[in-house]
């Protein structure tokens, strides 16, 4: 095995000295951003029917004042799905951890190819 094969290896995933994550608090953390999801998921449904019955109750000037927010609102809403799902499929979630030990190790390599600064007036 190659040092460049020892380095890649090291660097992908936690470090040596770095614990995983227990297995609770893994599923801690799931369980509470698919509550947060829900949760936020939950309260933008139910401002898109408040808006829909004061819209269609309040006659046709409340439809017009309230058709630009909603559809800001689904434009954002499906722009950031899009962005969220075209990550999780190209796997941007899968190594978090792995980008930061990749950038501090090509910093080192830098560091070591470049020559010192030189002090001069």
């Amino acid at each position: 095995m190659t040092t460049k094969q020892r380095d890649d290896r090291a660097v992908v995933g936690f470090p040596s000295g770095e614990p995983r994550p227990s297995r609770g608090r893994r599923w801690f953390l799931w369980l509470f951003s698919v509550a947060m999801v829900i949760t936020a998921g939950t309260a933008f449904v139910f401002k898109l029917i408040e808006f829909f019955v004061t819209a269609t109750t309040d006659g046709p000037d409340a439809l017009a004042s309230f058709l630009i927010p909603v559809l800001n609102y689904l434009l954002v809403a499906v722009g950031f799905l899009c962005l969220f799902l075209w990550a999780y499929f190209t796997g941007q979630f899968r190594d978090v951890e792995g980008p930061k030990y990749r950038m501090l190790q090509m910093q080192e390599q830098f560091d070591r190819q470049s020559p010192p600064p030189t002090q001069g007036h």
